[in-house]
């Protein structure tokens, strides 16, 4: 299929202006908006193309990306807002930090960490003004009701009911402190782009107020890429109180018990089988947190997912 059917007018004259250019499709999965590398010259930019007038999006897109320039957060330039379809960006590379940290050693690894971790108290810093929206209690157990959902009746457990694993992730939520900060909200390597040795976030559009560690936890406990011991860098630097630490454990567990359900949802429902490799990796997460936590009041949850 030729790459330029179907694309919007304004991008396909926005190639045509420039003699030569070179258009290959990015891969993107799941989402909505499809990608294109342009190339023409020693230029390469990157198209983001939504699927229909988008206007609140784009307009949203634009005001996050200047958020993030202003607090010194380092995510694509914007190059172009071609109409309400087309964003032109700065082209960051495909190297994505999960296949960074597979291809690097114990220095490379560890910069790159320390790198995160900065990051992550960045966006902590940003002031929470800026945000448009809050990943309250009710969207928290919305999550927990989209697992309950799409994952528990692919992988039931014989003696674990919905109606008691719901009742304790509500009260999972209800455990985690209120106090939010600024967030990426998919802090996770897959989100991270490696260019030029420094660290790159995408997909930041969605960014809000979250719970203080929820960007921690999403890179801490990424299902896409096992931190093991190095994980610790990502924690160090400051002395946990055994509050902060409880609330680490619980942020991590709400924030990987809703990764299954996207995973489960994205597998069965909108048929990508890939997201089904990363289940393993999060069960074991997320077994970790409940035996961290070893609070007997989610002996349920504990029950449920030590079956697998």
């Amino acid at each position: 299929m030729h790459l330029t059917r179907e694309l919007p007018e304004s991008l396909l004259k926005f190639i045509q202006r420039r003699p030569g250019a070179i258009l290959t499709k990015i891969r993107s999965e799941a989402s909505r908006r499809r990608f294109f590398r342009i190339r023409f010259g020693r230029k390469s930019l990157v198209a983001m193309v939504y699927p229909g007038p988008a206007l609140t999006e784009v307009e949203r897109f634009r005001t996050v990306q200047e958020i993030y320039h202003g607090q010194g957060l380092r995510v694509p330039a914007i190059e172009a807002i071609l109409d309400d379809r087309v964003v032109i960006q700065e082209d960051a590379g495909d190297l994505l930090l999960q296949r960074a940290w597979r291809l690097g050693r114990g220095k490379e690894r560890g910069q790159l960490l320390n790198q995160c971790r900065e990051i992550v108290l960045k966006l902590a810093a940003v002031p929470a003004e800026l945000a448009a929206f809050r990943l309250d209690r009710a969207r928290l157990k919305w999550e927990m009701e989209f697992f309950l959902k799409h994952f528990f009746p692919r992988f039931p457990v014989r003696g674990s009911i919905e109606a008691e694993l719901g009742a304790m992730l509500k009260k999972l939520v209800d455990a985690m402190e209120p106090e939010c900060v600024f967030a990426h909200r998919d802090f996770h390597s897959r989100n991270l782009l490696v260019k030029d040795s420094a660290i790159v976030m995408v997909d930041f559009q969605d960014s809000l107020l979250a719970p203080r560690y929820y960007d921690l936890v999403s890179l801490a406990f990424d299902s896409y890429l096992d931190l093991g011991r190095a994980r610790e860098i990502l924690l160090s630097g400051r002395e946990w109180s055994g509050n902060e630490r409880r609330q680490l454990s619980l942020t991590a567990l709400q924030r990987n018990i809703k990764a299954l359900g996207t995973f489960a949802y994205q597998t069965y429902e909108c048929h990508y089988p890939a997201y089904a490799r990363y289940v393993p990796r999060t069960l074991r997460h997320i077994q970790g947190h409940l035996r961290t936590l070893a609070e007997p009041e989610f002996n349920t949850l504990l029950k449920y997912f030590d079956s697998f």
